[in-house]
C-alpha cells in the first residue's frame, strides 16, 4: 500500500479539534478509516437530553445564585430535621440544595469529559489526517471508501491494491483540503462529491469482477450446459421486458422516487 506525498497532503494550519463534529482519521497509508467518536455518541445523546430539561450548559463558573440555592436549601432541610417540622419543607430543602449543586457539577463533569475527548482525539490522529464526517458530502465519502475497501478485499478481484490505493488517495485529498473542518463552499462540496462518485463507480466495477469470478466457479461446479445458460438468459430477458412494459418493477419505482426528489430540490432552489 502506498503513502501519498506529504507535500501534497499536509494541511496548512492545524485543525481545531473542538470544532470537529464527527471525527474520522485518515491513515497515511491505505487502510480503513478510524471512527474516533463512535463510542462517544451515547454521551452526546445524554447531554442533549439533559440540555432539554435544564437548558444548555454555559462556560460560566458557579455563581452566587448557585451558592444561595445550596445554602438556602441546606438551611431549610436542616431546620426541618432539627424541629421535626411537618410538611414538604424537608423535601423542598433537599431539592433546592441539589439544584444548586447539580448544574455546576454537570458543567464541571462535561468540561472534564471534553478535555478527555480532546486528548483522545489528539492521540487517535497521531500521524493521520482528521476528517469531519458531519457534513453529508464527507459522510458519503467515508461510506463510499469503506465499501470500496470491502469490495477490493473480495476474492477474484484484479487490481485490488491499485483500486484501494486510488480510493485512499481521494480521501486523503479531501482531508488535506478541508484540514479538519466541514465544507463551507460549493466548490469544496463539489470537490468531495466528485471523488465520492468516482469511488462508487470503481466499487461497482470491483463488485462486478467478483461476481464474474463467483459465477465462473459456479459454472465449473454445477457443469452448466450451453442450453442451461440460454434458458436462464431467455427467462431473465422476458422478466425485464415484462417489468419494463408494466412499469411495476423496482427499477421504475426507484427512478420515480429519484425524479420526485430532483423536482422537489429544484422547486426548493427556485
Amino acid at each position: 500500500m502506498t503513502e501519498p506525498d506529504r507535500r501534497l497532503v499536509e494541511p496548512s494550519d492545524p485543525p481545531r479539534l473542538d470544532a470537529i463534529g464527527h471525527l474520522v482519521v485518515v491513515p497515511r497509508t491505505t487502510g480503513p478509516l478510524t471512527d474516533v467518536d463512535a463510542t462517544g455518541r451515547s454521551a452526546d445523546e445524554l447531554d442533549a437530553a439533559i440540555d432539554e430539561v435544564f437548558g444548555e450548559t454555559t462556560d460560566e463558573r458557579p455563581g452566587s445564585f448557585d451558592a444561595a440555592l445550596v445554602v438556602g436549601g441546606g438551611s431549610v432541610a436542616a431546620w426541618a430535621l432539627l424541629t421535626s417540622a411537618q410538611g414538604p419543607l424537608l423535601f423542598i430543602g433537599i431539592i433546592t440544595a441539589l439544584l444548586g449543586v447539580a448544574l455546576p457539577a454537570r458543567s464541571l463533569a462535561r468540561a472534564g469529559r471534553r478535555r478527555r475527548q480532546m486528548g483522545k482525539r489528539r492521540r487517535a490522529i497521531g500521524d493521520g489526517l482528521p476528517l469531519d464526517a458531519t457534513h453529508p458530502a464527507t459522510e458519503a465519502l467515508v461510506a463510499a471508501y469503506a465499501s470500496c475497501l470491502q469490495a477490493a478485499g473480495e476474492p477474484g478481484v484484479p487490481h485490488a491494491d491499485e483500486a484501494a490505493d486510488a480510493a485512499h488517495l481521494a480521501v486523503v485529498e479531501v482531508a488535506s483540503l478541508l484540514a479538519g473542518r466541514r465544507p463551507v463552499a460549493a466548490a469544496e462540496t463539489e470537490y468531495v462529491e466528485k471523488r465520492t462518485k468516482a469511488i462508487r463507480h470503481l466499487t461497482l466495477q470491483l463488485q462486478r469482477a467478483h461476481r464474474t469470478w463467483v459465477e465462473a466457479r459456479m459454472d465449473t461446479s454445477i457443469h452448466a450446459t450451453p442450453a442451461d445458460r440460454q434458458w436462464a438468459t431467455a427467462v431473465t430477458q422476458a422478466r425485464e421486458e415484462l417489468e419494463s412494459t408494466t412499469g411495476l418493477g423496482s427499477l421504475d419505482r426507484l427512478s420515480g422516487v429519484g425524479a420526485s426528489l430532483e423536482r422537489e430540490a429544484d422547486d426548493a432552489i427556485r
